[in-house]
């Protein structure tokens, strides 16, 4: 079966049926505009298949494919924890985090730097341990880089199940991903969620004028602060906006990733921290 919804409302009922083969396919071609490879912890017992727009002809009546693979269940990640503490309130926990991991290798060919997802974000992580290694915070601040966030944020559930330290202490996680752009400013998800906390870091932006705009979203099971907030700790999931349209594809490289807003967006969140 070959599926494209090219011109049509993605919402389109019948295209959404076929899309999960209602029709019991023994597999699926998907003619895309861009290719975009994720992980997933389950799988299907048809074929997938996802192919340029540009690279394919309509004339073609076969297509045969070998897939070599391995589904591999319990995969062990880990999660890298480290923490400076807090001269005041030592037992008063701010969160700072970022995902390490990507998307790897698909075969022995097709590598996904991740440049932007998330090496940026961990590289803002890093320059924070550094900062407060030399700047003691009041509070104690956690600095955590997970692991098997793309796999399905494995790496914080694992935290939240077993966290090192209470999670009544923690008093904010503040999570990072996507670094590398802020030409068109950021969004804050859980910004809806906790108003107080949004409200304090738009009036540090105004004042300081660090970033174009703040925008913000309602709860999102899409980065590592979501098991945080389901189990009542305030936490923010920030990222940039604008630049480079790479996003888990090959083309996510360091070489043009622009680090727009990269220094303004560490001098938000070390105000906004500060001021917890």
């Amino acid at each position: 079966m070959v599926i494209d919804d090219e011109g049509l409302e993605k919402e389109n009922e019948s295209f959404r049926a076929l899309k999960i083969n209602t029709v019991g396919a023994s597999g699926i071609i998907f003619i895309e505009d861009k290719l975009t490879q994720h992980l997933s912890g389950t799988y299907n017992d048809f074929g997938v298949l996802h192919i340029k727009r540009e690279k394919i002809k309509r004339s073609y009546k076969k297509i045969t494919l070998e897939v070599d693979q391995k589904f591999i269940r319990n995969y062990q990640s880990q999660n890298v924890i480290a923490y400076v503490e807090g001269t005041e309130y030592p037992d008063s926990f701010i969160v700072l985090s970022a995902h390490y991991d990507h998307l790897g290798m698909m075969g022995n060919k097709v590598y996904f730097p991740g440049a932007n997802d998330n090496a940026s974000g961990v590289a803002m992580l890093l320059n924070f341990a550094n900062y407060y290694a030399q700047n003691k915070p009041k509070k104690s601040i956690t600095f955590i880089a997970f692991g098997a966030e793309e796999a399905g944020l494995i790496g914080s559930k694992h935290f939240v199940e077993n966290p090192l330290v209470s999670l009544g202490k923690i008093n904010f996680v503040f999570n990072m991903d996507l670094m590398g752009t802020g030409s068109e400013g950021a969004m804050i998800v859980n910004g809806r969620v906790f108003e107080k906390q949004y409200a304090s870091l738009l009036k540090i932006n105004k004042n300081k004028e660090y970033l174009l705009t703040i925008k913000k979203r309602g709860r999102a099971a899409n980065s590592d602060h979501y098991w945080f907030s389901e189990n009542n700790v305030p936490a923010f999931f920030m990222y940039l906006m604008g630049g480079i349209s790479a996003y888990h594809d090959v083309d996510d490289i360091a070489k043009t990733l622009p680090l727009t807003k990269f220094e303004n967006t560490f001098r938000l969140i070390r105000d906004f921290v500060d001021g917890l």
